[in-house]
């Protein structure tokens, strides 16, 4: 029993930090002009596959979307550089080290993992399946998205704010799978048809 006890209080740990982790665009609006392409972009595409069940995507969309991620890291880097942040391109106050060197560590990861996918997706290195996998919208605009909550906000940076980006992440994924479900679908036949013209 203290064993169900104790998991009741970390999920609502979790759900408390979920839901802040969700309140911070409302909270600094500075980083809409950046979130909200990347949410309705994940929100269309999502949309656009669940439609068109025989769509997948192409190696010029596994390029475009770590491209994507790639704006996304020069962004953080901008927004830190301009907030005196960016360790070892400014001269970040020692009462601001600790919090700018975890937020450089993101900048400096995404725009890495970003080019890492761009040259993985260019020239083909691994198989379709892996690329595209690792290439989709869902994961890229995602990591994009609370890399960018991350940065941009006060949040701890800490295991449960971890625990619950992953948590964010598999409800999303169960809404969007739930969505699909309920969707409209085009024939086959149709989509056939509509890929010939």
């Amino acid at each position: 029993m203290a064993l169900l006890g104790d998991f009741g209080f970390a999920m609502k740990l979790i759900i408390d930090r979920s839901a802040e982790i969700m309140r911070q665009p409302a909270i600094n609006s500075e980083m809409l002009w950046i979130l909200l392409p990347l949410l309705i972009t994940l929100f269309l595409m999502e949309l656009y596959f669940g439609r068109y069940t025989k769509a997948e995507l192409g190696w010029n969309s596994a390029v475009g979307n770590s491209l994507v991620l790639f704006f996304v890291g020069m962004n953080l880097s901008s927004y830190l550089y301009s907030k005196n942040m960016l360790v070892g391109f400014t001269d970040v106050p020692v009462t601001l080290l600790d919090v700018a060197s975890q937020k450089t560590f993101i900048a400096f990861v995404i725009v890495i993992e970003s080019v890492f996918l761009v040259v993985l997706n260019f020239f083909r290195l691994v198989s379709k399946r892996f690329a595209f996998g690792i290439s989709s919208e869902l994961i890229l605009n995602y990591i994009g998205v609370i890399s960018i909550i991350a940065v941009y906000s006060d949040l701890p940076l800490d295991l449960l704010s971890l625990s619950a980006v992953i948590f964010i992440f598999i409800v999303l994924v169960l809404f969007f799978w739930v969505l699909r479900a309920i969707e409209p679908k085009v024939k086959p036949e149709e989509e056939e048809e509509q890929a010939e013209e």
